[in-house]
């Protein structure tokens, strides 16, 4: 005789909110009691180490996107949902989540990917930071080696005559964004062969175009696109 299939009656899972509308990401704990449910979801918070974490999502156009960890569990006729307050500061009930109820949610940060030119790149495979910053300190330490690393538009390019890199951001505020942040990781390293050059100049962007022209197989319309929003 077959065993009929239970669903663990607790879990921690990860969700985004975008545009209103919030969708399950995965699961990142499932259990039958209350407590373990809990001890866990704190621990996950705990742990939630993020060096740059994801902001925005392409679909249908570049859109903010939150994430959040929430405690769920299986929804019986007694459960009542929550009463909170929306973005805008009114008392709500807390919509379920397919069959489940919702016991407690919070932020949480989740590490932005990039493509990366020279990289498969893949749909789920794409590498985080920690690849930009190995990148960033390849020869770092190695005296009379100055690396410019420049914001073009959507691109964050590092260079200098024996190294080049290129990394694709979603627009100008996100390369912006991992300039800024990459800056503050190498003076917290003392890195000081690395010159943050900030966002290019006119005159700049189209000595880059040539660089990048040199470096890659990119036909320059490819070169010129400012976003990667479909």
């Amino acid at each position: 005789m077959e065993k009929s299939y239970s669903p663990k009656k607790y879990r921690v899972v990860l969700l985004s909110e975008c545009n209103g509308k919030i969708k399950y990401k995965k699961t990142l704990h499932r259990c039958n009691t209350v407590e373990t449910v809990w001890n866990n979801y704190h621990k996950i918070k705990a742990s939630n180490k993020v060096l740059f974490p994801k902001k925005s999502i392409n679909s249908n156009g570049l859109k903010v996107v939150r994430y959040k960890i929430a405690i769920t569990k299986v929804r019986e006729e007694t459960d009542i949902p929550r009463e909170i307050r929306n973005d805008y500061g009114k008392l709500i009930t807390e919509p379920l989540l397919g069959d489940w109820v919702i016991l407690e949610k919070d932020d949480f940060d989740v590490e932005e990917t990039f493509w990366i030119y020279g990289m498969s790149n893949k749909r789920g495979q794409r590498p985080n930071i920690t690849e930009v910053i190995k990148r960033l300190v390849i020869g770092a330490y190695t005296k009379n080696c100055v690396k410019q690393i420049i914001v073009v538009h959507n691109k964050l390019i590092i260079w200098n005559e024996s190294q080049f890199d290129m990394v694709v951001c979603k627009n100008l505020d996100e390369a912006q964004r991992l300039h800024h942040t990459l800056a503050k990781i190498a003076k917290k390293q003392k890195l000081k062969s690395l010159m943050f050059v900030g966002t290019a100049s006119k005159v700049m962007v189209s000595r880059m175009y040539d660089v990048i022209l040199d470096n890659t197989n990119w036909p320059i319309q490819k070169i010129w696109r400012t976003s990667t929003r479909p």
